[in-house]
């Protein structure tokens, strides 16, 4: 979901890169810590770098780095100019304290795994854990045959494969020099990962090998996901972001400076090399996308994407509400539809009762008429008897006179 609305927001975010053209003129001075632990001095890279970004605060630890060296500061940089020296558990400590506050930036730089530049891997992956970070240095290097500085091991990493959420970081960069890096990997719940085919969420790829990068193994352990002679683009720089703490952590496979040749406009050193006329980079181009992004506007797009998400998160409670609210209405017309079809069967039965009571008001209309009948032929049937009991009395009355008068005479 993240990916999907960094996606949305890319649009104003490649437009704010184009500040990165010429020196912005912000009104805060962000402040980036750089522990370039076991250096003397910074190097020439360093020092251009402090020179050119000028509205930058800048401070430089080149021992133990404390809490007090990152008061205030928005972003560090460790870089380890000396392979043998690893971070301590107060240095760990000191920094763990200050990203907890949110809102921070780490870049972690590693290197290869070739001969003492493999104690630098180690002592990456120490900071990573330590942060919390899902990425990690793999302990393998990667050359490039194609895509170089005249030698496979002088990487001339690619913009082609970035995650176009954070396409913006690469405006303008077509190739960065990675000298002899290590490649970066995700570490998902005790595995290791691919970032080319499984990175984990919020996690984001920025610079990878051509399609023809080879892993090369030089040191033990062996590698953790990939194999030695391995063929494709391999990370050789990934972000990770924090949406939550709004923290970010970068690692890479070599440092933007010291450790030999550095991503920082290596043609001040080696025109020859990373010149115009030879192998043409862009990696100060890089360099300087990712500190604008990083003290100036990550913020701002990540409290985007946050309140997009948060939004997004309510609709989708309302529009659950309201399937809920559907679903009950959708009940309701059901039981609806239940009572109009009993209320129909009631009707019905109605209609059949109304049909069987005019029968039977017929069949108590005819009855009523035989009634009538038996009435009238009753009514008859009395008169008539009425009539034969006067003819009996009178023939017993006849017969009575009859026999007083005609006896006697017959007597006689």
């Amino acid at each position: 979901m993240k990916k999907k609305i960094l996606s949305i927001l890319l649009l104003t975010t490649l437009a704010l890169s184009l500040c990165s053209v010429a020196a912005p003129t912000w009104a805060a001075n962000p402040k980036v810590v750089v522990h370039f632990k076991g250096a003397l001095t910074p190097d020439t890279q360093l020092t251009l770098i402090m020179n050119n970004m000028s509205w930058v605060t800048w401070s430089v630890v080149l021992e133990d780095i404390e809490a007090s060296d990152l008061t205030g500061a928005d972003m560090l940089i460790m870089v380890q100019q000396d392979s043998s020296l690893d971070y301590s558990d107060d240095e760990l400590a000191a920094i763990k304290s200050w990203y907890d506050g949110g809102g921070k930036a780490v870049w972690i730089a590693a290197d290869s795994d070739y001969g003492t530049d493999s104690l630098r891997q180690a002592t990456a992956n120490s900071a990573l854990e330590y942060l919390g970070s899902a990425l990690r240095i793999e302990a393998s290097s990667v050359e490039d045959p194609v895509s170089n500085g005249g030698a496979p091991y002088r990487v001339l990493g690619v913009s082609d494969n970035v995650d176009p959420e954070f396409a913006h970081l690469v405006s303008g960069v077509e190739r960065g020099l990675f000298h002899g890096p290590g490649i970066v990997i995700g570490y998902v719940d005790g595995s290791y990962v691919a970032l080319e085919t499984d990175a984990p969420d919020g996690v984001y790829v920025i610079m990878t090998t051509t399609e023809v990068g080879v892993v090369v193994d030089s040191t033990e352990p062996v590698p953790e996901v990939h194999e030695a002679g391995d063929e494709g683009s391999f990370p050789v720089m990934a972000l990770e972001v924090d949406y939550d703490s709004g923290n970010i952590v970068i690692a890479s496979g070599e440092a933007p400076f010291g450790q030999y040749m550095g991503l920082y406009h290596p043609e001040m050193i080696r025109a020859d090399r990373y010149g115009e006329d030879a192998n043409p980079q862009q990696g100060g181009r890089l360099f300087e996308n990712i500190i604008d992004y990083v003290t100036q506007y990550s913020g701002l797009l990540i409290d985007s994407v946050n309140v997009i998400e948060a939004k997004e998160a309510e609709i989708s409670d309302l529009e659950s509400d309201v399937s809920g609210l559907l679903g009950e209405v959708s009940v309701l017309e059901g039981q609806v539809s239940d009572l109009n079809s009993d209320v129909s069967g009631l009707e019905d039965d109605v209609s059949g009762l109304e049909g069987d009571v005019s029968g039977l008001n017929a069949q108590v209309a005819a009855l009523v008429g035989d009634v009538a009948g038996l009435e009238a032929d009753l009514a008859a049937a009395q008169s008539s008897a009425s009539s034969w009991q006067m003819y009996a009395i009178a023939a017993l009355v006849i017969g009575a006179i009859v026999g007083y008068f005609v006896g006697p005479m017959l007597k006689k």
